[in-house]
C-alpha cells in the first residue's frame, strides 16, 4: 500500500520564516552571482581607465558628473563588500568552526549585516 505524500503541493517561498543564516547564504550566493555579471563592465572600465591619462581623466568625470555611474559603482561596490563579508564568515566557520552553533552563527550573520551596512555607507559617502 502506498502511503499518503505528506509534502507541500504549493510552496510559498516568501511565507517561509528563514533564520538569519540561511538569509545570509542565500544572499551570499546572490551577490556572487550578481557579481559574476558585472565583471565584464568592471573588466571594461579599467581597459578603459588605463588606455591614456586623458581617457582615465574622462571617465573619472564621467564618474564624478553621471548620477547612473555612481549608482552603478555603489551597487557593485556593495556587492562586492557583503559578497567578502559573507565569504569569510564561510571560511570561518568552514576551516575554524567558528558559527557552527546556533547562537554563533546567528551572531556572526547580524555582524556580517551590521559590517557590510557600515562599509557600504562609509563608501556611499567617499564615492558621493
Amino acid at each position: 500500500m502506498i502511503e499518503k505524500d505528506n509534502r507541500p503541493v504549493f510552496l510559498n517561498l516568501l511565507a517561509i520564516k528563514l533564520p538569519i543564516v540561511g538569509v545570509v547564504s542565500i544572499l551570499h550566493r546572490i551577490s556572487g552571482f550578481a557579481l559574476f555579471l558585472c565583471f565584464p563592465l568592471v573588466v571594461w572600465l579599467l581597459q578603459v581607465s588605463l588606455i591614456s591619462l586623458e581617457s582615465f581623466n574622462q571617465l573619472q568625470g564621467y564618474l564624478v558628473n553621471s548620477v547612473f555611474l555612481k549608482i552603478l559603482v555603489v551597487m557593485m561596490a556593495v556587492g562586492f563588500i557583503y559578497h567578502v563579508l559573507a565569504g569569510l564568515k564561510k571560511m570561518l566557520a568552514e576551516f575554524f568552526g567558528f558559527g557552527e552553533t546556533l547562537k554563533s552563527g546567528q551572531l556572526l550573520s547580524w555582524l556580517v549585516f551590521a559590517l557590510s551596512f557600515t562599509c557600504s555607507f562609509w563608501f556611499l559617502v567617499y564615492i558621493w
